[in-house]
C-alpha cells in the first residue's frame, strides 16, 4: 500500500506562514508520533505545549485536539502530521500501518481478567479513559 498524500499547500492557505512553518517543524523534530493509518485515516499524537490527538484523511481533512483548530479549523499540529505521512519511507509505512495490529494481537493473547485490570488501571490514571468506559457519562 502507498501512503496517503497531503496536499501540503492546503493546510498553507488555511494558517500562517507562521503557522505553517512551525508545523512543518514538529515533523523534522520528532513531535509527531504516528499511531495508526488505517483505511487513509491517520491517527497521530503530537506534543506541543500539550499532547495533541490529530486525526487526518487525504488530502487535507481532519481533527485536532488543540485550542487552535477549534478556533481557526486547521492548525500546525495537522501539518506536521502531514508532512511526516508524505515523508515517509517505506519501513516507516509498514511500521505505521501495523502498529494498531500488533496492539490487537497482543491483547488478543491477554486474558480477560489482564485486560480488566489493565482498563481499570487506566481509567484511574486518565478521566478521558473513565468517561469513554463508562459510556461519556461524568462523575
Amino acid at each position: 500500500m502507498t501512503p496517503p498524500r497531503f496536499e501540503l499547500v492546503a493546510f498553507r492557505d488555511r494558517m500562517s506562514e507562521g503557522s505553517f512553518a512551525n508545523g512543518l517543524d514538529l515533523a523534522q523534530d520528532g513531535s509527531v508520533a504516528l499511531i495508526a493509518l488505517e483505511d487513509e485515516i491517520v491517527t497521530a499524537h503530537v506534543q506541543g505545549g500539550e499532547l495533541y490527538v490529530v486525526e487526518l484523511r487525504p488530502p487535507s481533512e481532519g481533527t485536532c485536539t488543540c485550542p487552535g483548530f477549534d478556533k481557526f479549523g486547521a492548525c500546525k499540529h495537522q501539518v506536521g502530521v502531514a508532512a511526516a505521512v508524505n515523508a515517509l519511507d517505506t519501513a516507516g509505512l509498514q511500521k505505521a500501518q501495523s502498529r494498531m495490529a500488533r496492539l490487537r494481537d497482543g491483547l488478543a493473547l491477554e486474558s480477560q481478567d489482564a485486560l480488566i485490570e489493565r482498563l481499570v488501571e487506566l481509567a484511574r490514571l486518565r478521566p478521558d479513559v473513565l468517561a469513554a468506559l463508562e459510556g461519556g457519562r461524568e462523575g
